[in-house]
């Protein structure tokens, strides 16, 4: 959640040596004299006698004597640790100082582990490791200090017993860290001298009690939510009975109370079940964000069925493709967005154009009976396969999601949030229909001023705003405004920040501004009914690389598995699983997908739980608490966006010159984040960065778009023929090929823009959406010519000569802000 380096190193790649480097408590820093070094000591020893069937092995000298035995002990546990294939590291034996490698996949026997320690043993020695390994392993040695960098495991057998201790770095380890790391290396070795038949994968490094406090203790969550009949309708409609005059949407000029939305949606529903829907029929929802987007949704899970919100900003072929994929049976919109939908066939519920009829239907709900585990809706992601993908999921998910942060922060009549996400983005909801359940009031931007951060401040202010939900890149925009202006957003008492890593800087900058508000970072999966995880920031620890990602929430509960699926210790990174009352019930129209991400597990004492795999890297601290690490695969989310890099590359492709493309994410998580598309052109055909953006922008929704195209003869590759990555070039910088900006007006411009982009001096005439810019940069922009300035007017006047020429007419009619928001 923040820009930092993290402090975990992924598995060695093809041809490294595989040495292995420990997670650590603490950030790595440059070495520096005295660095202090400790030692932990285990005041048990472990047993020879304890070792079962297989102690001769260890307490007789046979084949393969004690050495080897402990030091293949070691390597499957820095195999479960690292999550290496290969794993490699330091070892000082009687024989002398050397680096040792081993195969250690999932399959590998103990066994087969022991025959490579014993043939590594009696080779001799090929120098000194020092300086090579940052962990080391060593036995029964004389040398007081041990020759490697972070940590060293120290093992000295006795006559019936193995002692252990440990020589650690302590700028970078906790000594209970070090300790539990011991602990795990005792277990593992009883595990493996007792059964060395048993794969590496199924040598258990944690004690059963230890165990149950990471599989039972940290998920007890059980928690009775007043969920009442179990539906999201159906908790609006008890609102509207208890307070029915009180405001649940302003937006613009008209207040619709409670009263009104209950009616207008029991109206629209009969009017759908006239149209034929039923039972988890899917219904579309083209509507910008209105009061008509929370009366539509009732609406359609009034009748029974299920809403897919379509966001009207989308391409048409987007659009065209998630109706497709849905088989939706009709659409709600307005007027002026049918011909967005890019389906003549689909038949049209048009809430202007319809308005009389809808009118005529009845004012009190239909009679249709609507089960918690039905579904209430699916909300489409970024696919890897080149399409969108279709979440379902069922009102009892969503609900306890809902119903837990309005119990937990005290969320009800008298508060008010502001209604900032894309209808297609799962935090909307919470806005719409999270804060009405509650009783609060949700505030809808006008649609021309929805991206102006100066707007959203002068909402919190009319308004007396409390809650802020958002992805932090939108929360970043409305302190940078707040921080210039001195705008008062001291009316705010909760923010809900989820979606993206939060920058460390951020809850210190809010409180600044909002001395009474609550930080709150939730994290979570759109497969999980939103968010799944919760952490309050109270302080930020100066060691901290991110924003922790919490605990699970009430009847929710996270796993942190390995490759095998088992589960791994506290600091020990693995990947993130979900798993409770939120999970959705799958994909829309693919069983192989949702088999991929959704399976039923068992473990020690967790019986048939059913579990999303969520790609996320992750591990536990000491306490149970999650920290975000990044991912297993190449999904990046850019400013809050989930995007998988193979929908981006599928559809750049779909270009007739293309004949292959990579996309990555680079800079630093955050705002200067941005997805650069790598393009092989075919042979013979040309193409331009522009052409290829308009053409991707045709497909894609607009963050979906790459910021910057580059264009090449071919991509780089490993010697084993697999794309390069790491050596993928960055884009070039611009062309100044307009010449300098003019006068002082172009110049501000030009200025802005180059800092944002980081790129070359713009020209005069290049437009910024054509060159790689978008709605949150031209934001960042803004901000930085005039926090008074409207984003409009840069949609409007896209170029440095254009923009600059209007804050020339500004000016000249007054101070340069007549007629903006304060």
């Amino acid at each position: 959640m923040s820009t930092a380096s993290r402090t975990w190193s992924p598995p060695a790649t093809d041809g490294e040596q595989g040495l292995v480097r420990l997670p650590t408590d603490r950030r790595r820093r440059p070495a520096r004299p005295g660095r202090r070094r400790l030692r932990a000591r285990t005041r048990e020893s472990v047993p020879l006698t304890r070792l079962g069937p297989g102690r001769r092995a260890v307490a007789d000298g046979s084949a393969p004597g004690v050495e080897a035995v402990l030091l293949a002990a070691f390597a499957a546990l820095m195999a479960r640790y690292s999550g290496q294939a290969r794993v490699a590291f330091g070892a000082l034996t009687r024989g002398g100082s050397r680096v040792v490698g081993f195969d250690a996949s999932a399959d590998t026997s103990f066994a087969e582990l022991l025959r490579q320690a014993d043939r590594q043993l009696k080779e001799p020695a090929g120098g000194s490791a020092d300086g090579d390994a940052p962990v080391g392993f060593a036995l029964g040695t004389p040398r007081e200090t041990a020759p490697y960098g972070e940590l060293c495991l120290r093992v000295v057998p006795r006559d019936d017993a193995v002692e252990l201790d440990a020589e650690y770095d302590a700028e970078l380890f906790d000594e209970a860290t070090v300790r539990r790391l011991t602990g795990h290396y005792r277990t593992l070795l009883e595990g493996a001298v007792a059964d060395p038949a048993r794969a590496v994968r199924d040598l258990e490094p944690q004690s059963p009690a230890e165990l149950r406090t990471t599989l039972l203790a940290w998920n007890d969550t059980r928690t009775d939510l007043a969920l009442h009949d179990g539906t999201i309708h159906g908790a609006f409609a008890r609102r509207a009975a208890e307070m029915p005059d009180a405001v649940a949407v302003v937006d613009g000029d008209r207040r619709l109370t409670y009263a009104d939305v209950d009616t207008a949606a029991n109206r629209l529903a009969h009017h759908l079940w006239q149209l034929g829907v039923r039972h988890e029929t899917l219904v579309g929802l083209c509507l910008e964000r209105s009061a008509e987007s929370l009366v539509s949704a009732l609406a359609v899970m009034k009748a029974g069925g299920t809403y897919v919100p379509l966001d009207p900003a989308y391409p048409a072929a987007r659009l065209a493709a998630m109706l497709t994929d849905a088989d939706c049976r009709l659409v709600v919109t307005r007027d002026g967005l049918t011909d967005r939908l890019g389906l003549p066939s689909v038949r049209t519920v048009r809430l202007d154009g319809d308005a009389a009829e809808i009118a005529g239907r009845p004012a009190a709900p239909p009679d249709v009976t609507v089960a918690p585990d039905d579904l209430c809706y699916v909300i489409y992601t970024s696919g890897s396969t080149g399409r969108p993908k279709g979440i379902a999921l069922r009102h009892a998910g969503v609900l306890n999601n809902l119903v837990d942060i309005n119990t937990r922060f005290h969320v009800g009549p008298g508060d008010r949030v502001l209604a900032l996400s894309s209808p297609g983005f799962d935090m909307s909801v919470y806005e719409f229909l999270g804060m009405t359940m509650a009783g609060g009031t949700v505030v809808v931007p006008a649609r021309s001023w929805e991206k102006d951060a100066s707007h959203w401040a002068r909402l919190i202010r009319e308004h007396r705003v409390t809650v802020w939900n958002s992805a932090p890149s939108l929360y970043e925009l409305l302190v940078a405004h707040a921080e210039r202006t001195g705008a008062d957003l001291t009316s705010l008492r909760l923010s809900l920040c989820g979606g993206d890593w939060i920058p460390l800087t951020l809850p210190a900058r809010v409180r600044a501004l909002a001395p009474s508000l609550r930080f709150i970072s939730l994290g979570g999966a759109t497969e999980a009914s939103i968010h799944s995880t919760v952490h309050e920031v109270t302080h930020v620890d100066p060691e901290w690389t991110s924003i922790p990602y919490g605990r699970p929430m009430a009847n929710q509960r996270t796993y942190v598995l390995d490759a095998a699926r088992r589960p791994v210790p506290a600091g020990v990174v693995g990947e993130l699983h979900l798993a409770g009352d939120g999970l959705a019930r799958g994909y829309i129209g693919d069983e192989q997908l949702t088999a991929d991400r959704f399976f039923t597990w068992s473990y020690g004492p967790v019986v048939r739980e059913r579990l999303y795999r969520t790609g996320d890297l992750a591990r536990y601290d000491a306490g149970g608490r999650l920290e975000l690490l990044g991912r297993v695969d190449f999904q990046v989310k850019i400013r809050g966006v989930r995007i998988e890099t193979g929908e981006v590359e599928a559809a750049v492709a779909r270009h007739p010159a293309v004949k292959a493309c990579v996309v990555a994410a680079q800079g630093a998580t955050g705002d200067d984040r941005r997805l650069v598309a790598h393009a092989v052109r075919r042979p013979g055909h040309r193409v331009t960065a522009g052409e290829l953006r308009h053409h991707t922008a045709s497909l894609l929704p607009a963050a979906m778009v790459p910021a910057a195209f580059v264009l090449l003869d071919a991509l780089p590759l490993t010697p084993n023929g697999k794309v390069d990555r790491a050596s993928l070039p960055a884009p070039r910088a611009a062309d100044a090929d307009g010449g300098q900006a003019g006068d002082v007006w172009e110049r501000r411009v030009a200025d802005a823009w180059q800092r944002i982009l980081e790129a070359g001096p713009p020209g005069p005439d290049d437009d910024f959406f054509a060159v790689g810019g978008d709605s949150l940069a031209a934001m960042r922009i803004v901000q930085l010519i005039d926090p008074h300035l409207p984003v409009a007017e840069f949609f409007g006047h896209p170029t440095v000569r254009k923009l600059a020429a209007r804050l020339r007419t500004l000016a000249a009619e007054g101070d340069g802000t007549q007629g903006l928001p304060e």
